[in-house]
């Protein structure tokens, strides 16, 4: 079973855009202002704004495909305190342990790229980077069998930055992100590899 971690703002795209139905629109005409595809569009001989809204339109699909949800769920995967609460739970069947999450941040950063093609024959790449950073401030986490079950307080802020062809497109700062908080997750998020096993 896959655990769901379902955040508000879900996805890379909506932190970026407030209205998700004008995001290629917003990034083809970034692209456009700052020329980031003027050496490909003329390797192509593409009509103008033709690359550019086709590579929007592909460069939204990347960004929703990065779920702010699982960003988190693995930076605390990779969190001592929470791996050794997973450890002593598994070395311990039955028990369970409330673990106190400081103050920090989990930082990702993707390279995902786009293949230009003309007659299927490839002409060059558009290449993004998104920069993501979530702070959250204190939680409690509940941990049994080597899982992560349950999320108590804190809060999330997040800040994220969009490149295109190392050009900075979009950008914001200190977007507020809903946690699932004081609820289950049912069977839980695995910590450690042995745990994806664990009944």
């Amino acid at each position: 079973m896959t655990v769901t971690f379902t955040t508000h703002p879900s996805t890379a795209d909506l932190l970026l855009y407030a209205d998700p139905g004008r995001a290629a629109e917003k990034l083809s005409q970034a692209m456009d202002a700052r020329r980031v595809l003027d050496e490909i569009r003329q390797q192509v001989q593409t009509p103008p704004g033709d690359l550019a809204r086709k590579a929007a339109e592909a460069g939204v699909e990347l960004l929703q495909g990065i779920d702010v949800g699982m960003v988190l769920l693995n930076g605390w995967s990779k969190y001592r305190n929470l791996r050794a609460a997973a450890r002593r739970t598994l070395d311990e069947p039955g028990t369970g342990q409330m673990v106190p999450i400081a103050e920090h941040q989990v930082v990702s950063h993707h390279e995902p790229y786009v293949e230009v093609q003309i007659n299927g024959q490839p002409m060059g790449r558009v290449t993004f980077g998104v920069d993501l950073i979530l702070h959250v401030t204190m939680l409690q986490a509940s941990v049994r069998a080597g899982r992560l079950m349950r999320l108590t307080g804190g809060d999330c802020t997040a800040s994220i930055v969009c490149k295109i062809q190392g050009v900075e497109v979009a950008k914001q700062d200190f977007v507020m992100v809903t946690l699932p908080i004081n609820r289950d997750f049912g069977e839980g998020y695995p910590l450690l590899r042995e745990a994806r096993t664990a009944s």
